[in-house]
């Protein structure tokens, strides 16, 4: 079950105001026995409810309340003496010339309490509103906020390429794939003196997750990892290599983690160095 729907559903706000159904009171009364959560939004919910009525309450005036007790009348025994009882006096009432008010009154005080339950109501729904709009904008600040570091990272990744190839001596070597990859270029800025390596992939074809792309360095005949890399377009900075003189670049397909020996049925790119 979803609780913060459920909770946003306005079915709490129902209960509390006693317009909820019966099957609906049954399933909060059930839920908030079982949820915390639910639990806490529906004291909160009362609370909220009781403040806003006492807040807005307003206490009769003293002649009004005094009107109304004027028309209320209690049984009053009175002491009689012989004489009264022998000759019993029979008193006439006038019947009064207004009618009581009290009904009156306490129909205007149930009024005024439907109207405060219904203000509440609009209060309890706005603020629930305000709240969704406070998550919402709390959830595109943090989309934001990737999107900068994203932004950050790149153009601290550009800035390092940049000086890379600022730096004499630094080669551009473009790889192009064979008929394993057709669609792959991607190009490998490598300094012989500082040994710096970076890729600048264009387009690699996708691999299982399983399997990542395994750069080889060639010197002599003989293969030198050079690192692995996923075929994420954009720049990868790798490890320095330290072989010195390069004769050529390679690229395989092995397994996630890398090989200690290049597969030559998985040679998707070749390329040779200027100084081989």
């Amino acid at each position: 079950m979803n609780v913060a729907e459920y909770i946003a559903s306005g079915t709490l706000e129902a209960y509390i105001l006693g317009a909820a159904s019966d099957q609906e009171r049954r399933e909060v009364e059930c839920l908030s026995s079982i949820y915390p959560e639910i639990k806490q939004e529906l004291d909160q919910l009362a609370l909220a409810l009781e403040d806003y009525a006492m807040a807005l309450s307003v206490e009769p005036p003293v002649a009004l309340r005094e009107q109304i007790m004027s028309q209320l009348t209690f049984g009053v025994t009175q002491k009689t003496t012989a004489a009264d009882e022998e000759e019993p006096e029979t008193k006439v009432l006038p019947m009064p010339d207004t009618r009581p008010i009290y009904n009156f009154t306490w129909i205007a005080a149930a009024s005024v309490g439907l109207l405060l339950l219904a203000f509440s109501f609009f209060l309890i729904t706005r603020l629930r509103d305000n709240q969704q709009a406070l998550a919402s904008l709390r959830s595109t600040n943090a989309a934001l906020q990737q999107d900068i570091n994203a932004l950050k990272t790149q153009q601290s990744s550009s800035s390092q390429v940049m000086a890379l190839l600022r730096q004499p001596g630094t080669q551009i070597i473009q790889l192009k794939g064979n008929e394993k990859a057709p669609d792959g270029n991607l190009a490998v800025y490598w300094n012989q003196q500082t040994g710096q390596l970076a890729l600048d992939i264009s387009s690699l074809p996708a691999l299982p997750s399983s399997q990542q792309y395994q750069l080889w360095t060639l010197k002599g005949g003989k293969p030198f990892d050079a690192g692995v890399f996923d075929p994420i377009t954009g720049v990868h900075h790798l490890h320095p290599i330290q072989q010195g003189t390069v004769d050529a670049f390679a690229i395989t397909i092995e397994q996630r983690g890398g090989s200690p020996t290049p597969h030559l049925e998985s040679l998707i790119a070749m390329t040779p160095t200027k100084a081989s």
